[in-house]
């Protein structure tokens, strides 16, 4: 699978560039963007989901990789130029089943 094999190692570069001085950020976000790009032809033939006009498990497994890559240069992602990745991810976000796994919980102190 590409999201596992080659877009995960190159998100980690990306969101911790620092611990990666080989390249800037933007080199390890150019080799991310390949696979932004995939996914944005995707959505854009399956109108608006990855694999049929209905989410699928494909989607859920992927959308908090793509979130984790849209939060390291937000300015960034929002001037990009996938318009369907950023409806699919702010569709996905907004939704009452991420807002029910994402509940807040006090701080455990043992």
């Amino acid at each position: 699978m590409i999201n596992d094999s080659e877009f995960k190692p190159w998100l980690d570069r990306y969101k911790y560039a620092d611990r990666y001085p080989e390249h800037p950020m933007e080199y390890y976000r150019s080799q991310c963007e390949e696979w932004l790009a995939e996914i944005e032809g995707y959505l854009l033939a399956n109108d608006g989901c990855l694999l049929s006009a209905q989410y699928t498990m494909a989607d859920m497994a992927i959308f908090p990789f793509i979130r984790q890559c849209a939060h390291v240069d937000k300015a960034w992602f929002e001037q990009s130029p996938y318009p369907n990745l950023k409806i699919w991810l702010t569709a996905l976000l907004e939704s009452s089943s991420f807002a029910s796994v994402m509940v807040k919980h006090p701080q455990w102190k043992g």
